[in-house]
């Protein structure tokens, strides 16, 4: 096993050692060895923000998964886009098959920090840290995740995402597995700039993201909206999925706001609705820079700007 050690005397006060392991196995053989004093590193943003808060202690082996050429890169089937966990966002959001194929995470993506982060920052860091901007744009995509768990006597775990959240709200989330890629449902529809649309079985589907942070850069969302469905044209919803988070909170499908719109005609009296119901249903929480009613009104006034948008936008270009 051929692995390099490196060691960094800066202003530290004892040495640390990065692991550049050639595989994600032999990254479980020194996650094994050295357990809680190991970690593993790819883009490292979030983890600098964590040392800088307090929030995690350092640790005095790094294990680099950015060597790892299996964990990078963007591929396709006809059902599904596969990406690999140590993706950048930047290529996420320039990529021609994710822009076509799902608009959603493209948006997202586009609209992550500032181009300095997205430049370094993984789309697997942004969904393991369970509170990235990526996912609720996933969920929307019924995106499902790959794992490899030291802990786990099964070599790869697949999972849906919004089951894995849901461990991570249970406080269950394993703290020894390594994500190795992510599979969305490919959209039936291309891009256009906010929205999406294509003649399907005559359907269309329609996709937005919206976002409202503090400033463009390193800092948490205050709240972020991701919508998909199919309409037909009479203006009937179908397979409706929407999806809400931001900030430190836990994103999560609305379920209750997505059977508002299923198999119900599109009229203005909804929007209204999609907004009180969104902000009843949205879970969320208060801290020093928003209330919980903030964002809960601010989730479902971004979900009902979106939708009013995005039906104004398609009725235009027929």
């Amino acid at each position: 096993m051929e692995m390099n050690i490196e060691t960094n005397r800066g202003p530290e006060l004892f040495p640390r050692k990065v692991w550049e392991p050639a595989n994600a196995e032999e990254a479980m053989m020194i996650k094994r060895q050295y357990g809680d004093n190991a970690v593993f590193v790819a883009g490292g943003t979030l983890l600098r923000t964590q040392w800088e808060s307090g929030i995690v202690n350092r640790h005095e082996h790094f294990i680099r998964l950015d060597t790892i050429a299996d964990l990078c890169g963007i591929g396709e089937s006809d059902q599904h886009i596969e990406i690999g966990a140590l993706t950048r966002l930047r290529e996420c959001g320039t990529d021609a098959t994710i822009a076509h194929h799902g608009a959603t995470l493209y948006e997202s993506c586009r609209h992550i920090a500032a181009p300095s982060i997205r430049n370094q920052a993984t789309i697997g860091g942004n969904i393991s840290s369970a509170v990235g901007d990526a996912i609720p744009a996933l969920l929307v995509h019924n995106a499902s995740l790959r794992w490899v768990d030291i802990g786990s006597e099964v070599t790869t775990i697949e999972q849906d995402l919004v089951d894995w959240l849901e461990t991570v709200k249970s406080g269950r989330k394993s703290s020894t597995a390594v994500l190795l890629a992510i599979r969305l449902e490919k959209q039936t529809s291309s891009l256009t700039t906010e929205a999406t649309e294509q003649s399907v079985d005559h359907q269309q589907e329609i996709t937005f993201f919206r976002k409202i942070g503090r400033r463009e850069a390193f800092t948490p969302s205050l709240v972020t909206v991701a919508f998909r469905a199919k309409i037909d044209p009479l203006g009937y919803f179908s397979q409706v999925r929407i999806a809400a988070g931001g900030g430190s909170g836990i994103a999560m499908r609305l379920l209750t706001c997505e059977q508002l719109l299923e198999g119900h005609r599109y009229h203005a009296e909804m929007i209204t609705s999609l907004a009180m119901l969104a902000s009843e249903e949205f879970v969320t929480y208060s801290d020093p820079f928003a209330s919980e009613q903030y964002r809960k009104q601010t989730a479902g006034n971004l979900l009902a700007a979106g939708l009013w948008e995005t039906i104004h936008a398609q009725i235009e270009r027929r």
